[in-house]
């Protein structure tokens, strides 16, 4: 069977924005959806500020290899700050290393790293703790926890879930922690789609 895709399941102000394709108008349509209870001149500035902002994380995402970003979208005073972004990165090398092996090497010499199994793949999970870079245009020190797993049925394919919180002021503090704990618990929802799985729904 051809993998075709992922399945997540997240909580509801957990929004997913396409990266490569319908971006404008998967944002529009979010955006309608948040401010719905509220008339057009109370929200329109706040409106087009998180426009703004959506759009910078996009542009990101995609110099990232993006396909998929999810954001907390809630009211302004509840909007919790992170992210994480779904990649696939493609080699497409011919005699590629064994998928184990490479995970084996990157677990042993990769700081915070460790094997973890998700969809009933074998992939890597790391934590780590990145310090502010006004150098390199980041202005935060951030938490990072990251999937890594090998595409099934590929050569040299794998998708990478990242996620990123600034806590609440400090990437070690109980807010990071509380949202890094949220983050393994929607990857623990992880399922690989595949092209048989997608035939099967369109005709029930």
């Amino acid at each position: 069977m051809t993998v075709t895709g992922y399945r997540l399941v997240v909580p509801r102000e957990w929004q997913k924005i396409p990266v490569q394709r319908g971006t404008e108008r998967a944002i529009s349509a979010l955006l309608d959806r948040a401010f719905a209870r509220h008339g057009r001149d109370q929200v329109a500035q706040y409106r087009r500020e998180v426009e703004a902002r959506l759009m910078r994380s996009v542009a990101e995402a995609r110099r990232n290899a993006g396909v998929d970003l999810f954001l907390p979208l809630g009211h302004r005073e509840r909007n919790l700050p992170a992210s994480f972004l779904i990649s696939y990165v493609e080699f497409a090398e011919q005699g590629a290393p064994d998928a184990g092996q490479v995970l084996a090497e990157v677990i042993a010499t990769t700081e915070g790293a460790g094997p973890t199994t998700l969809g009933g793949t074998p992939g890597m999970r790391t934590e780590r703790t990145y310090d502010a870079d006004p150098e390199r245009d980041v202005a935060y020190a951030s938490r990072r926890v990251e999937y890594l797993l090998p595409v099934p049925g590929t050569a040299d394919s794998w998708l990478l879930s990242s996620f990123s919180t600034l806590g609440q002021g400090s990437p070690d503090d109980d807010v990071a922690e509380l949202l890094c704990t949220l983050f393994d618990a929607i990857m623990s929802t992880f399922r690989w789609q595949y092209e048989e799985q997608r035939h099967d729904r369109e005709e029930v």
